[in-house]
């Protein structure tokens, strides 16, 4: 029972607190105990002086004979001396014992042996006598007689009193300390379970999220403390968790339009060719037209594959000693028949003799992701612009195009992986989204950044910047490398 007490959070910050809290009550009580015992019995030595200056005044030893005066005095001054000579005796300087009280003599004390020092002025000896039960105090105090003879005065006052007070201030203390302690800890119990109430129902509200249903969000409580920002923290992953299930459903869905389109249109098109087909000329257009759309279903599967690989390991890129103008230039006379066929004009103006350490076959796949792109969002008769210049030890590549444009909503998301632009969406191109997020991840690889600006309905620009000299960066980039997430947009 007691380790099932335990495991819970709060009964073990309660029972550290209060192991902590009990070790310092005790301290403390010590400490307390030990100045209050010092104050009483620092009473009784107190009163044991005046009890000495007031057997003194009374005293006259003359001759070896002694006389009290204490008839003479006042009451108030008798009273004192009477209560002094409880405990009293009187020694010469050779320990013979000349006079001592009923009490005194009662202890059968030893022979004293007095020491020279003991009778030299002002200098008192302080001890404790016990008899039975009873413990004594003991101040010993040199006299001078008329004769010049020096004698030594014993007072004594009992420590009952005394030992009975530390007594019950230690039965008080064991008592009080206990009940603070046990206070303190149910206190501390109570405070602690409040505290981790918030806790507790994050926790049961994190029990209902599913990956089926993330629309749960986990409680704030407005106090803006530790909890809160843990919860709005917690909120926030689970909002982007959330997207990125969102955005791969949609991705999934059109994705298998995707695949559905091209099969449906191909086993149509076979059946028709089997059925109809009666010269070369019409096996030929269709077998032309079935290689479209096996292309199309080609490039959707090599889409998958790339996802899928990046989504449990990281490629290193194979970084040589390239001309990125020459990769450039053949980029733009690589797709300029595919942009003829739509009617569609590239004019490159690339700078010569740019030389940097790349991966050859990753730049190749960032410029023809930009260059598909511009081409399949353009218009008949639109224009396409690239351009490579070097700025500041940056390669800097520009696409620009008179396409439909994007809206500014979807600039932030185009490339997040999966996530096709409103637009897109809208038109008849086919994609899967993961054109433009593998762009950027190459860019990032490389060290460099991929950027966008565009005006809906007039054209995109996207701006790609690659570093040409290999520094800290590039040098960490090629260790860590980026993700792979994306074909042809």
């Amino acid at each position: 029972m007691k380790l099932l007490l335990l495991r819970r959070l709060s009964s073990r910050l309660a029972f550290k607190q209060t192991v902590t809290f009990a070790l310092l009550v005790v301290i403390l009580a010590w400490s307390a105990y030990a100045l209050l015992a010092r104050r009483i019995y620092g009473h009784v030595d107190d009163e044991l002086q005046d009890r000495a200056i007031a057997v003194r005044s009374m005293l006259q030893i003359r001759a070896g004979n002694i006389k009290w005066l204490n008839s003479e005095a006042d009451p108030e001054v008798r009273d004192q001396f009477e209560r002094s000579m409880r405990y009293y005796e009187l020694l010469d300087d050779e320990g013979k014992t000349l006079d001592a009280s009923r009490a005194m003599s009662a202890l059968h004390l030893p022979a004293s042996s007095v020491q020279p020092l003991s009778l030299q002025p002002d200098h008192n000896t302080w001890g404790i006598l016990s008899a039975g039960n009873t413990r004594i105090r003991i101040l010993d105090e040199p006299v001078l007689g008329l004769a010049g003879r020096h004698y030594l005065l014993r007072i004594g006052a009992s420590l009952d009193e005394a030992d009975e007070d530390c007594r019950r201030l230690q039965m008080f203390l064991f008592a009080l300390v206990p009940f603070i302690i046990m206070a303190h800890a149910a206190n501390a119990w109570i405070i602690t379970s409040y505290s981790l109430r918030p806790l507790e129902q994050t926790s049961a509200a994190a029990k209902q999220i599913t990956p089926f249903d993330l629309s749960t969000r986990l409680p704030v409580s407005g106090r803006g403390d530790e909890l809160d920002e843990l919860s709005t923290s917690l909120n926030a992953m689970i909002s982007r968790l959330q997207s990125s299930f969102q955005r791969m459903t949609e991705f999934l869905r059109s994705l298998s339009h995707e695949i559905r389109q091209p099969l449906t249109v191909l086993r149509a098109e076979t059946e028709q060719a089997l059925r109809l087909g009666n010269s070369e000329t019409n096996y030929r257009d269709m077998l032309s037209k079935q290689l479209e759309h096996v292309e199309l279903l080609a490039r959707t599967v090599s889409d998958l594959m790339e996802l899928a690989q990046s989504e449990g390991e990281e490629i290193k890129l194979q970084r040589e000693k390239e001309d990125l103008s020459e990769l450039v230039q053949a980029a733009i006379d690589g797709m300029r028949p595919q942009a003829g066929d739509r009617g569609i004009q590239i004019a490159g103006t690339v700078q010569q003799s740019v030389i940097g350490d790349f991966d050859a076959g990753q730049i190749w796949r960032l410029l023809l992701n930009l260059l598909d792109n511009a081409i399949k969002f353009n218009h008949a008769g639109g224009h396409i612009d690239v351009v490579l210049a070097v700025h500041n030890d940056q390669a800097i590549i520009t696409v620009s195009d008179t396409g439909s444009g994007i809206i500014i909503e979807d600039q932030a998301h185009i490339f997040e992986r999966g996530y096709r632009a409103s637009s897109a969406r809208k038109s008849n191109v086919p994609g899967t989204g993961l054109g433009l997020h593998f762009a950027r991840g190459i860019a990032e690889a490389h060290g460099g950044r991929i950027e966008v600006a565009s005006v809906p309905g007039e054209g995109s620009c996207f701006r790609v910047s690659l570093p040409l000299l290999p520094g800290p960066t590039m040098n960490d980039a090629m260790k860590s490398t980026a993700h792979r997430d994306a074909a042809i947009h």
